[in-house]
């Protein structure tokens, strides 16, 4: 099918069967006893697509968490394995909980991906516990620029095209099965912490001025961080974890507010009073130092939220050639 213009995301009404419940007629049906979505088209006629045993037990997972089936979102896109197109249906689950009450913080230092992600739960006046999560760097790496390679002969010779476009999906793969993971375990801390999370992320600015300038090309996957962000984002509300996007300083002292001179290894010291430690660690130490402002702040949106989970890594899709 050729596809002349590519148009915006259609949201649908939609129904979920899970055992013999009448068909409403909504735009997208979900049929679960048989395996397979309906999506309705305007006009007449109706497009079917198969239902993995992965999107299904996603689909079980939500509505065992209590998720109730709002809508479902409907697009063409070019699939990252090979230029053809093909239709997606995304479900979006919400359902009502109670925000938890913070007892701790979770901060959660966002970095370029290879120094990894940067972790601690803090209180008033410690770190709890701390931690780094990383991905597999290296291999990332190498599938980045094994792609790069096949995308300069692609570009003088018109070869090796699919080859390169089969090295990025292999390398997004990864990166976002690493990406579902560390959202995860970052939730776990948190519900196991009482911890509202604060989330440290660079200016956009800052991480296109990388982009830009003489970074590893190799490297330059691990800069993009937009999904993992919003992905625990998401898992936070959809579990009534309080969540705040706050830019914390990594280069000014939390004691005195000087700014701190670079060391080895990413160290920063503070040349006034002598504070020194780990660059990505400045933030964990300007949360306990705000750590009452912080929590105040959650205390005053307390009230019961509608967490939502729309996970894109769940895409119920059909090919279309």
């Amino acid at each position: 099918v050729e596809v002349k213009k590519m148009r915006p995301p259609l949201v649908f009404d939609a129904q979920l069967r899970l055992k013999s419940e009448r068909d409403i007629s909504r735009g997208v049906f979900i049929d679960l006893p048989k395996r397979e979505v309906r999506v309705r088209k305007w006009g007449g006629g109706t497009v079917v697509l198969p239902l993995t045993e992965k999107a299904t037990e996603c689909i079980l997972a939500r509505v065992r968490e209590g998720g109730k089936l709002a809508m479902a979102v409907v697009w063409i896109g070019a699939s990252r394995r090979n230029s053809v197109m093909k239709l997606y249906v995304a479900l979006v689950f919400r359902r009502e909980v109670a925000p938890m009450e913070v007892k701790r913080l979770l901060v959660v230092d966002f970095n370029a991906l290879h120094n990894g992600l940067s972790w601690a739960v803090v209180e008033e006046r410690r770190i709890v516990t701390k931690g780094i999560l990383r991905p597999n760097v290296s291999k990332i790496a190498h599938m980045q620029k094994v792609a790069s390679k096949l995308d300069s002969v692609c570009a003088k010779k018109d070869k090796a095209c699919d080859g390169a476009m089969a090295a990025k999906s292999r390398m997004w793969r990864l990166l976002r099965s690493w990406e579902d993971e560390a959202a995860k375990k970052l939730v776990h801390l948190a519900l196991q912490y009482r911890a509202a999370v604060i989330v440290d992320v660079p200016e956009d600015s800052s991480v296109r001025a990388l982009k830009e300038g003489g970074y590893s090309p190799e490297r330059k996957a691990l800069l993009n961080f937009g999904r993992l962000r919003k992905r625990l984002k998401g898992l936070a509300e959809w579990h009534g974890i309080p969540y705040l996007e706050e830019r914390l300083y990594s280069t000014r002292c939390p004691h005195c507010g000087t700014k701190m001179e670079e060391q080895k290894s990413r160290r920063v010291k503070c040349t006034a009073c002598g504070f020194e430690t780990h660059r990505d660690e400045v933030p964990f130490h300007w949360a306990i130092k705000r750590f009452s402002e912080l929590t105040a702040f959650f205390l005053h949106h307390h009230g019961v939220s509608h967490g939502e989970a729309g996970d894109p890594t769940h895409k119920l899709h059909g090919q279309r050639r």
